[in-house]
Parts: structure tokens; sequence; C-alpha cells
């Protein structure tokens, strides 16, 4: 996570990362967890035997616990495309069994510009690293701003192609120093604000504008605009 490396959709699917928000439920981007479809179909939804969570840990190698999937939710308005996002990248994942970790507070609307946000995840640290065995076990974190999704560096890269920049209803967030954001493995983090003292899940890491790791902003799914989605399921 952090400096800048090869990126687009993270299809290669390092593991990807979650936040909790409910005993059995954890919200994550939806390419994390499909594949191209068969028979005309859109795309397909991985089989849940094939993932695990791990929560309540910043070393994603032990500790906290442990849980298998037992259904996996994409939002309805998801599309798999290999060259371009149409946004709406998020979805939830059943756990076989509550966990005891305390869930993350859910954001109701998105974050205004400005807002200062905390991006977290496993991802790639280095331009020269490629192999998951590489990841970094220790949590990583950087805080940054939302900025406005007008800004042409959130919706269009260097060459002014628009294919992976902002959607409606995502949210942008700036890359401190032109070379700092997430990459590769950080696909479905949490993207944290602090209200009155706490910390809430705002969004979770879809994509970048860029094909670089942190040379553009990165952008987020907004948790707060699908809230209404993610209590009808989660219940």
């Amino acid at each position: 996570m952090y400096f800048p490396a090869s990126r687009r959709w993270r299809r290669s699917r390092p593991p990807c990362s979650t936040g909790l928000i409910d005993a059995e439920w954890v919200v994550t981007a939806a390419h994390c967890v499909t594949q191209a479809g068969t028979g005309g179909a859109p795309y397909t939804v991985m089989d849940p035997a094939l993932f695990h969570v791990r929560v309540g840990s910043n070393d994603r190698t032990q500790g906290g616990s442990v849980a298998k999937l037992k259904e996996i939710v994409v939002h309805p308005g998801y599309q798999y495309l290999d060259d371009r996002s149409e946004g709406k990248d998020i979805a939830l994942l059943h756990l076989d069994t509550a966990v005891p970790q305390t869930p993350v507070r859910r954001a109701t609307t998105i974050p205004a510009p400005g807002t200062p946000v905390r991006q977290i995840g496993w991802g790639y640290t280095s331009t020269s690293d490629n192999d998951p065995s590489q990841l970094p076990v220790q949590l990583q974190q950087l805080d940054t701003k939302v900025i406005a999704p007008a800004t042409e560096k959130c919706r269009v890269d260097a060459n002014g192609d628009d294919s992976w920049g902002y959607r409606d209803n995502d949210i942008c967030t700036d890359n401190p120093e032109g070379v700092r954001g997430p990459c590769n493995g950080d696909s479905g983090s949490p993207l944290l604000t602090k209200v009155k003292g706490r910390w809430v899940i705002t969004g979770v890491d879809s994509r970048g504008v860029g094909d670089v790791c942190g040379e553009t902003p990165d952008i987020y799914t907004s948790v707060g605009y699908y809230h209404r989605w993610i209590a009808g399921v989660v219940h």
C-alpha cells in the first residue's frame, strides 16, 4: 500500500480486505468475489467456500477471529467489465458464524470534499512487489482527504481516459505528494472517517483512476450511499 505500482482492477486477486459491519456480515468490493460469466451471464459470483476472513487483528496471518463464508451478496447494479468500471462495486459477505469483535459503525451519507479520511489495508508497498507472498503482514494506513468528484484527476487519467474514473455516488480520495495511495491487495479495504471520536466506515476501495498506484486519486464505493441496500440485506 501507498507507493507506486502497476494496477487497475485488482483481478489478480491478492487477498482483499473487508470491514465488519455486523456480527455475521462484512463488506468488500464486488470485483473481489466475482468472475467473468458464462452462457451469457454478466458475471458469476464465486463459491463462498473459496474464502475466509480474519477479523480483529492488525496482523493478517494470526490473531483475531477466523470465519468462513456461507453467502455472497453482490449489489444488483454491479457490472463485471475488464476494461472499465461503472461503479456500484460493493458486496456483502455472510459469515458462517458470528464473531465477537465489535462491528464498525456505517456511514449514512457521502463525505463532503475536504473531509479527512483514513485508508487502511494490506496491499503492496513497493513498485517491485507483485508476489502475494511479499504483501505486508502488518496493517498499513494513510491519512488523506476526500476531493470533489468534479476534479479532473478524479475523472480521467493522464491520457484523458475515463474508464476507471469517478462514477455517481463514488468517493474520490486524494493521493498525497502524488505518490501515495492504495495498491494491489487493498481492494475492498475500508475508508474510515472519525465522527464524535468514533471511527465510521464510509467506503470500500474499488480502483485507481490511473494505472500506477499513488500517481492518481483512488476511487471508493460509498457505504453511506448504499446504506439502505446494506440494511435490507443485513437483518
